[in-house]
């Protein structure tokens, strides 16, 4: 999330300020990206390996 520049400044300005639902707002999001990305990434190493596509 730091990488991001104007998002990592974002969040660390909120918490400085005390600035809690910005902050919640940021983790949320942030959470989102990561549950979506890893989503993401089993679906196609799904379908790049047939041995795991068949088991379930």
């Amino acid at each position: 999330m730091f990488a991001l520049p104007e998002l990592g400044r974002l969040a660390y300005e909120s918490v400085m300020q005390r600035d809690l639902n910005t902050l919640l707002g940021i983790v949320f999001v942030s959470a989102l990206l990561v549950i979506a990305i890893n989503f993401l990434v089993d679906l196609l190493y799904a379908r790049l390996d047939p041995r795991i596509a068949g088991e379930g």
